[in-house]
């Protein structure tokens, strides 16, 4: 749970819980100023609540390097295993699953130097 400062206080309810999630469910996103610029992100990719964020919050990772991409590549394909052909995991590197098939059901948020995945539909 966020701290119970005037700067937590000053948030409505839903603000609120979506706040307390975010420091639950983050480790880089940390000081007031930081969630609130956060929040304001989110917004624009429509995740404005608790459940939205609780819903399409996929993944956070340190950095934002080509590691980063490869890194939720495999925690990706380890989940979607069952659904996607061999071949496929195979033959494509990370960065060609990324742009021929990931991508369009992920957005990617780079914030403060660390990267955040967030499923698309929701």
């Amino acid at each position: 749970m966020a701290n119970l400062s005037n700067w937590y206080e000053s948030k409505s309810l839903v603000v609120q819980a979506l706040v307390d999630l975010i420091c639950q469910r983050t480790s880089f996103v940390l000081r007031e100023p930081e969630i609130d610029k956060f929040i304001l992100i989110l917004g624009s990719y429509g995740i404005e609540t608790e459940n939205n964020f609780a819903d399409s919050f996929f993944a956070e990772y340190e950095g934002d390097d080509d590691g980063v991409l490869q890194q939720f590549v495999q925690d990706w394909c380890g989940v979607a295993k069952g659904c996607l052909p061999k071949k496929l995991l195979k033959e494509a590197n990370s960065t060609q699953l990324w742009n021929d098939l990931i991508r369009h059901d992920f957005y990617k948020l780079i914030f403060n130097g660390n990267t955040y995945f967030f499923k698309r539909v929701f």
